[in-house]
């Protein structure tokens, strides 16, 4: 009896452990390679006379050649997430298209998204996005850097 109570509760703790992963590791990845097209973006209207009802947007696009070393976590499983630093003031949002490596998506700064979730295959990343950039062009008071970076988290 009591080995079977033991089993029982074995088994529920195996259920659990299924239902509530073991909590990731989050590792910066090296994007030592890595590099924008364009050292600064200039910001441009959407709108060429914004008004009082209109659009006060602002936007701007940067090509980016991304080299992302993942040669430790080569052959497991893994979420990279692309991570924008917080802004001065604005919120900066910013959009990209991928050729297909990545999966495309849209990231606020202080935010992070998916995009890639998967086995990684290879020791190296590359990629060519193109990156959007918008934000309130009322709260845009000075030129700023932008600060993007990638994180991996990997199951221990």
């Amino acid at each position: 009896m009591r080995v079977q109570r033991t089993l029982a509760m074995l088994a529920g703790l195996l259920a659990l452990g299924a239902v509530f992963p073991a909590a990731a590791a989050t590792f910066r990845i090296d994007d030592t390679g890595t590099f924008a097209s364009q050292p600064v973006t200039q910001m441009r209207w959407r709108q060429l006379a914004p008004g009082r009802a209109g659009d006060h947007t602002v936007e701007g696009r940067v090509p980016v050649s991304l080299r992302l070393n993942l040669s430790q976590w080569l052959n497991r499983p893994a979420r990279i997430y692309l991570s924008l630093a917080p802004t001065d003031g604005e919120q900066l949002v910013a959009t990209w298209r991928t050729q297909g490596r990545l999966l495309p998506g849209t990231v606020r700064g202080g935010g992070r998204t998916l995009v890639f979730e998967g086995v990684v295959r290879d020791s190296f990343l590359q990629e060519s996005i193109v990156i959007d950039l918008t934000a309130d062009g009322r709260k845009v008071e000075h030129a700023q850097s932008l600060q993007f970076f990638f994180e991996i988290e990997v199951s221990p």
